[in-house]
This record gives C-alpha cells, structure tokens and sequence, in this order.
C-alpha cells in the first residue's frame, strides 16, 4: 500500500464519492476508480461497495 491509495481513501471518506473526490486530488474520476480497483486487489478485499447515489 502506498501513500497515495491512503489519501485516495480519505478522500472519498471524506467528501463521500469517487467523483468529488477526484477533484480535489486533480485526477479523472476513471484514474481514481483504477486506483481504487487496484489497492482491492492487492489488498484482496472491498474497500467501498460501489452505488450510484452516496
């Protein structure tokens, strides 16, 4: 785990979607989502359960 899958975290804990959060660290919400993919599969878990609404 990297530094930067633990801001990517926070941030969507924080501001509660991929896609707000996306803005504040300045990346596309789609490079976040692989990111996010990422992190889950080398951790081998759900971080988040994905919905449309919050």
């Amino acid at each position: 785990m990297e530094l930067k899958h633990l801001k990517l975290i926070k941030a969507i804990v924080d501001l509660g979607s991929i896609s707000e959060a996306s803005k504040t660290l300045f990346v596309t919400s789609s490079a976040l989502s692989h990111q996010l993919n990422a992190l889950e599969s080398e951790l081998g878990c759900t971080v988040f359960s994905r919905t449309k609404n919050k």
